[in-house]
């Protein structure tokens, strides 16, 4: 019996995910660029807002001390939120995964722009069965890949019958204007939102330590979906509602050495670094930084560099991860960071 809940966010307005970093920021000013996926410390963080502001920040406060003071695992973990269609749910792309000997050069130049991978290309990889890349199976913009078979079930969000408008989420970049509160004159600035199709969403996976932790935190959810996630909720982005998927189960395989994470992660030790970084692994390195705000004031949070979901390193037989303090100098109370991983065991095409 599988000890996670599974849920489908399905939005009811266009979205900004903004990210001061990463790969949806290349070349951005920070509002001109959008994430297509929501990262787990994110989300995590989101939840711990309306915590703060729907229940009172006191207890959130002792719930996140007790937990980092006890060195225990949270109440709840979680995944990153990934896009879903219809039934089929995708992951991030392990960075292990190689192309074979006989892929084009074209072919593999496609490679490196797939971010996300359908549920079964997925559960080949990690394991350890080959899969050969096929640059003909690439949809939303050669963003995502998917099987031979699962894009003929996608091919009702298809527009005028292109293939190349076959796709889950659409971006758009949209003009803001805004008025100046001495002269009165106004400013024009731009803002990237994704819009998902229809019967499409984002999904991730969560693990409670009770049942009334859950239905907190589903409490929490109705609460956060009701104001929106993201940037620009005052111009009601991000709204959405959410149901939890008891048919789904994630993907699995056989203990191996190593595992891809499927959310942001911050070792808790040099000695967890080091363990992880053992073998032939993968990985990539997202910078964290961003704002922090009191009553008049907004002051810039430390920045951590953690591991990116798609992350294959060496397997650890203790939870990986912890929540990291980004409190800038003089702040009083913590500002933390989800950094907690989430294991799928990932074998090599040699095991």
């Amino acid at each position: 019996m599988q000890d996670y809940t599974v849920y489908r966010i399905r939005f009811k307005t266009q979205l900004h995910l903004g990210r001061t970093t990463g790969a949806a920021q290349t070349g951005s000013l920070g509002l001109e660029k959008t994430e297509t996926y929501i990262p787990a410390d994110t989300l995590f963080s989101a939840i711990c807002q309306t915590w703060s502001t729907f229940y009172d920040t006191a207890s959130l406060t002792d719930f996140l001390n007790q937990s980092t003071a006890e060195n225990r695992t949270l109440p709840f973990t979680l995944t990153s939120a990934f896009p879903y269609t219809q039934d089929i749910y995708f992951f991030p792309i392990p960075l292990t995964f190689r192309e074979s000997k006989d892929t084009p050069d074209n072919a593999k130049k496609k490679i490196k722009k797939v971010r996300f991978i359908s549920e079964s290309i997925f559960q080949d990889i990690v394991s350890g069965n080959s899969h050969n890349f096929d640059k003909d199976n690439l949809i939303n913009g050669e963003n995502v890949w998917v099987s031979a078979d699962e894009k003929e079930q996608l091919k009702n969000l298809m527009d005028e019958d292109k293939d190349e408008k076959l796709g889950i989420w659409k971006t758009a970049t949209r003009p803001r204007v805004t008025i100046g509160t001495q002269n009165a004159g106004s400013e024009i600035w731009h803002v990237q939102t994704v819009q998902f199709n229809k019967n499409c969403g984002l999904w991730f996976a969560a693990k409670f330590d009770s049942d009334a932790t859950k239905q907190k935190v589903e409490t929490l959810l109705r609460v956060l979906g009701d104001n929106g996630i993201g940037g620009e909720r005052n111009a009601g982005y991000g709204q959405f509602t959410f149901e939890p998927d008891t048919n789904f189960q994630l993907p699995t395989t056989e203990d191996s050495n190593q595992f891809v994470t499927l959310s942001p992660i911050c070792p808790k030790s040099s000695d967890q670094l080091e363990h992880l970084l053992k073998g032939d692994i993968a990985y990539s390195l997202n910078p964290m930084t961003g704002w922090v705000g009191l009553p008049g004031t907004h002051k810039r949070r430390k920045k951590v560099n953690m591991f990116a979901e798609g992350s294959v390193l060496n397997s650890y037989d203790k939870p990986v991860g912890r929540l990291v303090d980004l409190r800038p100098d003089g702040f009083t109370h913590p500002v933390y960071r989800y950094g907690y991983a989430w294991q799928v065991s990932i074998k090599g095409a040699s095991e």
